[in-house]
């Protein structure tokens, strides 16, 4: 069996995650009040004293229900935004992948549909158009000389050593 006072303790983190959620999006903590005690159909009040901990408030279960309900629904507003923006990542690793391979054709950037283009005239996108030259293989670094063990303490041995090696 659960208490009043337990059942608060586990909406009020939801509560707060909504706020915080609404602080952001509407840029105050006020606003974010405001907006969500419109949704409740409770004061801004009401939700600082619930948040702040406040003796003299109460949550009832019509309460708690739709605090939980927000809470839900944010959550999934939350997954579904990050499902689309790992689908659109997926899109550009393809592209990218096509692109490193060295196929740029229209039907690899489609996932493999066939081109609505002509085969005599090759479909060129603006990417296309200013692809950078390829990379060229780095030019082999030059061999460093030994540096000498002559104990001097003038001597630096350091930039000795960064001479390159006839």
């Amino acid at each position: 069996m659960m208490t009043a006072e337990q059942a608060l303790e586990q909406i009020r983190p939801d509560l707060a995650s909504i706020v915080a959620v609404k602080e952001r999006r509407l840029g105050s903590r006020m606003r974010a009040y405001e907006a969500l005690g419109s949704k409740l159909g409770r004061s801004p009040t009401w939700i600082r004293k619930v948040l702040g901990r406040a003796p003299d408030v109460t949550v009832g279960l019509h309460d708690a229900l739709n605090i939980r309900a927000a809470y839900e629904r944010l959550c999934a507003r939350v997954e579904n935004a990050a499902d689309a923006l790992e689908a659109g990542n997926q899109e550009l690793r393809r592209e990218l992948d096509a692109a490193l391979s060295g196929d740029r054709t229209v039907a690899a950037r489609q996932g493999g549909a066939a081109s609505a283009r002509p085969a005599e005239a090759p479909a060129v996108s603006q990417r296309d158009a200013t692809a950078p030259a390829p990379v060229a293989a780095p030019a082999a670094a030059p061999r460093l000389r030994a540096v000498p063990r002559s104990g001097a303490v003038t001597e630096l041995p350091l930039f000795g050593a960064m001479e390159p090696r006839p």
